[in-house]
């Protein structure tokens, strides 16, 4: 009899550890899509400077060398 309330108990602390995991793995992922959202929020932003920045620059070509001060 004490075999079946150890295995039980055992069963039950594996139901418990599944649970808390599932749960753990849900906020997780809740972290990583906002993280993803963000991420391309930034990098929408990223891509209307670099035209901004194109376009006040077209004429002129940018230099692609380190600032005079390294």
């Amino acid at each position: 009899m004490s075999e079946t309330r150890t295995a039980e108990a055992r069963f039950l602390k594996l139901e418990e550890k599944v649970a808390y995991q599932e749960k753990t793995i849900a906020e997780l992922n809740d972290v990583v899509v906002e993280l993803h959202r963000r991420v391309d929020e930034l990098q929408a932003r990223l891509d209307v400077t670099e035209r901004t920045l194109r376009s006040e620059y077209g004429a002129r070509d940018m230099p692609n060398e380190p600032p005079p001060h390294y």
